[in-house]
């Protein structure tokens, strides 16, 4: 029985849905999510071949097959991208030697299953990266490259950029105010308009953005910071909260210890921070114009209760579609709170992949080419399993009418037909089942062998009309999208941003 003991224990830890980390991005086919298993330290993730919506399992080989190997407990971060055949990402965690690792994979389509194009420690030229550092990271194009952010050993924000003329460097402190560690976001909606979202302290979080002139301004909500403007090169002993100016708000179940925070952006440049509270609530707060304000929660039926207070979560969005994917553990499962058409969907734990395809003429699996629809309603990959079942099914009834006939000829001619053998017409090959990913790296691979989506089209404004309306006693939810109503205190100041900031969104 004792020797069983550690056995039964790795089993447990492989099916057990424990967690840590958390991170997921929209690549242009679908939504990404990877999640680290504190218990097994093993980054699982959901089915690359996925379409729009992800889908999970706790125990298929859908595990990162690594040589790097993460640190217990690494934050997670990634990107990715659609080539028109197949799904890429590109992921970065802190190895156990505590370097920051980017690691590039190949969708299978067929499987759903990554494959390891290669391996590189990104931080060589940092001055420090702090043990409990977050991680955040953004794909600004196949120009402009990535940008990852993480925090130094004094809790401040760098930033390492990649192009591919340059390869990897590092960019230096975006700011140097203190943070709440490891809570980090990223998003943009242009290459010089990036914004970095943190936890600053017990009552405030800080946004550091990248203006035209690529100068980086740090601002805090709901109190803003003594001064103005404040910027990369500003001293910390320099920077401070202004204990004086009035706030139209307070941060609801906040101390400044999140573990995960996340932003997104919608179609008309409304940018909203998410995190989960001390009571294990989601809350968000969105900047419209340059003016923060507290967004009205949904009911429990829309935005669920995570397990954990200040607990991890991470956000996928579409600009172009204004929809937002929101993920976190509810109920030991991950969860998916969903915001798409103009309204909030039901919760919903990720499901689970399909079953793998049987031997069957109908359940072969198609390539992403296949799955266009056409005026019918059905798919080509439908239409042809169609095909092969009708032809199957003539051929079976042609070969039952043989039958007949030749035993009519035996009886009647009254001698015994020689078996001249049979042909079976094979449903084709099946799909995969799921397995570890191969273990295909490239142990020296050219930065310049990195890809990037050609095609990505410039996001077009679509300023939209909006309602101001007076903040009373009773608070009715505000949909995520920017027709929704906006709060306004009356003859109060609202935290702004900056100033000196422009009076429209760049692309």
């Amino acid at each position: 029985m004792a020797s069983l003991l550690p056995t039964l224990l790795l089993v447990g830890a492989t099916v057990s849905p424990a967690h840590a980390s958390i991170a997921a991005w929209w690549n242009g086919y679908g939504t990404q999510v990877m999640l680290l298993n504190s218990t097994t330290n093993q980054i699982r993730y959901s089915t690359c071949n996925s379409q729009d919506e992800p889908r999970y399992s706790y125990t298929d080989g859908s595990v990162l097959s690594l040589s790097h190997k993460p640190k217990p407990g690494t934050p997670l971060a990634g990107t990715g991208w659609w080539d028109e055949s197949k799904t890429i990402a590109s992921m970065f965690y802190i190895d156990n030697q505590g370097d920051i690792i980017n690691a590039l994979f190949n969708c299978n389509m067929s499987t759903g299953l990554f494959q390891n194009q290669g391996e590189w420690p990104i931080s060589t030229n940092v001055p420090s990266i702090h043990a409990n550092s977050g991680l955040a990271a953004v794909l600004l194009g196949d120009t402009a490259g990535y940008r990852v952010y993480f925090h130094d050993n004094d809790s401040a924000i760098n930033e390492l950029g990649y192009t591919t003329a340059d390869g990897w460097n590092y960019r230096g402190v975006i700011s140097h105010d203190i943070n709440s560690l490891p809570g980090l976001g990223a998003a943009f909606s242009g290459t010089d308009n990036i914004t970095v979202v943190s936890p600053r302290d017990s009552q405030n979080i800080a946004t550091t953005r990248l203006n035209a002139d690529s100068t980086w301004f740090r601002s805090t909500l709901p109190h803003p910071l003594q001064g103005n403007p404040t910027t990369a090169d500003t001293n910390r002993s320099d920077i401070a909260i202004n204990e004086t100016a009035s706030a139209n708000f307070s941060l609801p179940a906040w101390d400044g210890t999140t573990k995960g925070i996340g932003i997104s952006i919608d179609k008309a440049f409304t940018r909203f921070v998410w995190y989960i509270g001390n009571d294990g609530n989601l809350y968000s707060v969105a900047n419209q114009n340059y003016i923060w304000a507290l967004r009205a929660n949904q009911s429990s039926a829309f935005w669920p209760k995570a397990d954990d207070p200040n607990a991890e979560l991470a956000v996928a969005y579409d600009q172009k579609s204004s929809t937002v994917r929101i993920y976190y553990m509810v109920k030991d499962r991950l969860s998916e709170v969903l915001y798409q058409d103009g309204v909030w969907k039901a919760w919903s734990t990720v499901a689970a992949p399909p079953p793998q395809a049987t031997v069957s003429s109908t359940t072969n699996s198609t390539s992403s080419a296949d799955a266009s629809t056409d005026g019918s309603g059905l798919s080509t990959g439908a239409k042809a399993g169609i095909g092969v079942g009708v032809s199957l099914g003539a051929i079976s009834l042609g070969a039952i009418i043989a039958v007949i006939v030749l035993v009519r000829r035996k009886k009647n001619q009254g001698f015994e037909q020689a078996d001249e053998g049979s042909t079976t017409l094979g449903p084709g090959t099946p799909a995969p089942s799921y397995g570890s990913p191969a273990a295909a790296r490239a142990s020296a691979v050219p930065h310049d062998q990195y890809a990037w989506e050609k095609s990505r089209a410039a996001i077009t404004p679509q300023p939209e009309q909006q309602h101001i309306h007076q903040l009373d006693s009773v608070t009715a939810p505000t949909e995520l999208d920017a027709v929704q109503p906006i709060y306004e205190l009356p003859d109060q100041s609202y935290s702004h941003e900056l100033v000196a900031e422009p009076p429209r969104p760049r692309q």
